[in-house]
């Protein structure tokens, strides 16, 4: 396996609402309280939002739909995206001790 395969693994391309497809690059993926999350990053939108910060990740909860494929779903409890931004900070500072 060459580096470039090495990183293409690690890159995914997803559409947004209007159908655009985005590349990103998976920077973490996390198991919390039996579930599983994706840290996305954005690579070279050019249709990303002009306030948006540079390397703004994205969180996805990963669910299985009726086919049993596996889905990004977005985290639409603020008490689930709290608890899941605070393991990942959590995580990171961890790391730098």
């Amino acid at each position: 396996m060459t580096q470039n395969e090495l990183i293409n693994e690690n890159i995914i391309t997803l559409l947004d609402d209007n159908d655009e497809a985005i590349d990103f690059e998976i920077i973490e993926m996390l198991e919390i309280a039996g579930k599983r999350y994706a840290f996305l990053l954005p690579l070279n939108d050019e249709n990303a939002d002009a306030e948006a910060e540079e390397d703004e990740a994205v969180i996805f909860r990963i669910d299985t739909n009726e086919d049993g494929e596996e889905i990004f779903a977005y985290i639409e409890d603020d008490q689930e995206w709290e608890m899941v931004v605070d393991t990942y900070n959590d995580m990171l500072f961890e790391d730098e001790d």
